[in-house]
């Protein structure tokens, strides 16, 4: 994963790198999520990840619990709604 001005590239399954640009990030119970979608404008899917810093390198993990991510998408909106800042 590599960042650069608001943008994760990341790579699929099958090796092929996919440019994402970070639409907002939240702190929940000192877990960072981050809410993407895909700077191809093709695809106007919203993706959450948790966001985990590591000292070699940060990495995405998926939310697989469906509370979770129904909570976490939930204070996205908000956020979003109220016309916060993206961090």
């Amino acid at each position: 994963m590599e960042t650069n001005d608001g943008v994760i590239t990341l790579e699929d399954e099958n090796g092929k790198l996919i440019d994402m640009n970070v639409v907002e990030m939240v702190e929940v119970h000192d877990i960072r999520y981050v809410l993407l979608q895909n700077a191809d404008t093709s695809d106007e899917n919203s993706y959450i990840f948790r966001f985990r810093e590591d000292i070699e390198f940060d990495r995405l993990e998926s939310v697989d619990d469906e509370n979770e991510l129904e909570k976490i998408m939930d204070i996205f909106e908000e956020k979003l709604s109220d016309g916060g800042p993206v961090h």
